[in-house]
């Protein structure tokens, strides 16, 4: 259950790194002049209780974060309405609206060190690529023939409370490549999906964030290279996964792996961010220790029999669409109600 630094998985090149020089441009300590039409409006109950407040709350809704976090949350906040001013498109819609929250800005803060200029940088991409996908909008009808094939799909919580999220890439039934990014887009969508997206905590490095974690357990079973992605492919889920929905991602648990798998491995690896990177463990069911350690982070009475566990391994495709259209019906009237005020 190691890291996938083992002789059949090593990765032949690095991910690139920034310069010292792009580095030193960045400097994350250089305050932000905040001004008066960038800051947040006072709150119903009267002014920001404390100099730090970013959106008008109260200072315990910031408690998970440090007083030096608070202050670049403020910055970072500012400098988002600075954008918007200059970028109208950036925060057009209701639904962007309310994805760019507290809670959301701290990720990308997190994810970029804290540093101002490079999370406002993914943070505009974001914001440029949810206006056009509209992943909000997608619903279980829009890829029902994908979901129905049972490759992807919420599963509960492993022990730490996380939510985790099965894929099955061996049962792809190998049509258009770019209905599979939609699905993996919607299945995305769902797994960290808010009905009250404005009451979610921000959080700081050191705080606890199971609620915002996801675990990927991929069970590799059945794959074969016939069934892989294109590399193309491949990328843009990358690229979807690292820079759309960022410190998202707990652990992936990659189950069974057969040996021809590293050589997509091989070709894949070098894009993996190396923070992502760090997060990948691979699962060979022949060995007691790795299947030992997943037991110790999964309740196995909830993980399908051909992942190890005691749940039966069969798709109930009408059912678990049934589910998804309760979801889309209550995610529809969130963003209705939000689009009134």
């Amino acid at each position: 259950f190691g890291p996938p630094s083992c002789s059949r998985f090593r990765p032949p090149a690095p991910y690139p790194r920034r310069s010292e020089e792009e580095e030193d441009q960045d400097d994350i300590h250089t305050p932000v002049k905040i001004r008066p039409e960038d800051e947040a409006p006072d709150s119903p109950l009267g002014p920001p209780p404390t100099p730090f407040s970013p959106s008008g709350r109260q200072s315990v809704f910031y408690s998970k974060l440090t007083t030096h976090e608070h202050q670049r949350l403020r910055e970072f906040r500012a400098l988002l309405n600075k954008s918007a001013r200059e970028d109208p498109t950036l925060l057009s819609t209701p639904a962007l609206k309310r994805f760019a929250n507290d809670a959301t800005l701290c990720r990308y803060l997190r994810a970029r060190d804290w540093n101002l200029k490079r999370a406002m940088k993914m943070l505009k991409a974001s914001l440029q690529w949810r206006k056009a996908a509209r992943p909000e909008f997608i619903t279980w009808d829009d890829v029902k023939k994908e979901g129905e094939e049972g490759k992807q799909y919420l599963s509960g919580r492993d022990r730490h409370g996380r939510a985790v999220l099965i894929a099955r890439p061996g049962r792809d039934g190998g049509r258009e490549q770019a209905s599979h990014v939609r699905f993996l887009i919607y299945t995305l969508e769902h797994a960290t999906w808010s009905d009250t997206a404005e009451d979610d905590l921000p959080l700081g490095a050191h705080a606890e964030h199971t609620s915002e974690k996801l675990v990927v357990l991929i069970n590799f079973t059945g794959w074969t290279l016939a069934t892989a992605p294109p590399m193309k492919t491949a990328r843009e889920t990358l690229a979807i996964l690292q820079e759309h929905y960022p410190e998202r991602l707990a652990v992936a648990v990659c189950y069974n792996p057969p040996w021809i798998f590293a050589v997509f491995w091989k070709a894949i690896s070098p894009f993996i961010d190396p923070n992502t990177y760090r997060k990948i463990r691979f699962v060979n069911p022949k060995r007691e220790k790795e299947v030992r350690r997943m037991r110790q982070m999964f309740d196995m009475s909830c993980v399908d029999e051909d992942l190890g566990g005691d749940r039966s391994n069969a798709f109930d495709a009408r059912a678990f669409g049934d589910k998804m259209r309760v979801f889309d019906a209550r995610k529809a009237a969130v963003l209705k109600a939000k689009a009134r005020r």
